[in-house]
């Protein structure tokens, strides 16, 4: 019988190569640096996987997000990583989790790996995830692609500083460019998560990850490598979680780049979708679709999509305030 892991165990020894086995990794968003993360870590055998991520395949994903084909759009994203990830390796234990990654649900998420992986595209998941590094002292890998972009930190308390020892606080909306606003390219992709998973897999055979943030502009023919301030801030300093404590119930927000606005709710909850259902037709006097997930449906001119752990997207011109009154009326706080 072949050996699927014979090349790498040529590189890595029998010792390494073994603890991937035993290896216990979390991936936080199957996006576009998620697809390559789990792609890299799943084909290299790495015993467990846990696959969180919130979102629906669309069809603007598949230009970078190399987990999924068209027969996957509209499927929960995590569902449909999780079945290309076992026909890839059959051998490892995989877990796919839709869900939104917030301050009420983040302890219990991320908890016991061995090592987090950041596929987000977003600040707010990203301080998350340095709250339960610093808490709990789990490794883990900074990792994002905007434009011709690439970037990759490893991130290992209490050995180096934090992510707000380089930012203390999020930027502002608006202030940092998006895939939305300036666009990304795939291969820039690529390049970010290939480096990742680089530094993953050292992790996890006990060697030592690169100390700097290594950078790549691809369109431009230029790298970094970023050396972390030695003065470490105050918060991994005293173990201070400032958005892991933070509570908040219900949050409104424009989809950036669309017409339309994102519900999120803090903790997650469990709707009854077929009650909801029945609910919603009788409002909308429209036919909603029901999947294990969600449902989906028109009321007026809105196009809105409503999750069983509360999210919800409306689609259309309307506000945040209008849509926070919407989700407030039909489904409650």
């Amino acid at each position: 019988m072949v050996d699927r892991y014979s090349k790498q165990r040529v590189f890595l020894g029998a010792e390494r190569d073994a603890r991937l086995r035993s290896a216990n990794v979390v991936i936080v968003g199957l996006g576009a640096t998620g697809s390559v993360l789990a792609s890299w870590l799943a084909r290299a055998g790495v015993g467990h996987l846990t696959l969180i991520d919130r979102d629906l395949v669309e069809a603007s994903n598949l230009q970078r997000q190399i987990l999924y084909s068209e027969s996957d759009i509209g499927r929960p994203k995590a569902i449909a990583a999780n079945e290309m990830l076992r026909r890839a390796n059959t051998q490892i234990d995989i877990q796919p989790l839709v869900a939104d990654l917030t301050s009420g649900n983040a302890l219990s998420a991320l908890s016991g790996f061995d090592l987090i992986m950041d596929g987000t595209d977003n600040f707010e998941a990203r301080y998350l995830i340095n709250d339960i590094s610093l808490l709990k002292q789990i490794p883990w890998i900074y990792c994002g692609a905007i434009g011709g972009e690439a970037m990759a930190w490893p991130i290992t308390p209490p050995g180096t500083p934090c992510l707000r020892c380089l930012m203390e606080e999020p930027p502002e909306a608006g202030d940092v460019d998006t895939c939305d606003s300036i666009g990304v390219l795939g291969p820039a992709v690529g390049v970010a998560a290939s480096w990742s998973a680089m530094e993953a897999i050292k992790i996890l055979t006990g060697e030592k990850p690169s100390p700097t943030m290594a950078r790549f502009d691809l369109w431009k023919n230029e790298r970094q490598f970023i050396s972390p301030p030695s003065v470490r801030c105050r918060f991994c300093k005293k173990k201070i979680t400032e958005f892991l404590d933070a509570r908040w119930s219900v949050r409104a927000t424009a989809l950036c780049g669309l017409d339309g606005v994102q519900i999120r709710v803090n903790p997650p909850g469990n709707l009854d979708l077929q009650s909801l259902k029945t609910r919603l037709e009788s409002r909308a006097n429209t036919p909603w679709k029901q999947t294990a997930l969600a449902l989906t449906g028109d009321d007026g001119d809105l196009r809105i999509t409503i999750f069983k752990d509360g999210r919800a997207l409306l689609h259309g011109e309307i506000t945040p305030e209008r849509a926070r009154s919407w989700y407030t009326e039909v489904i409650g706080c």
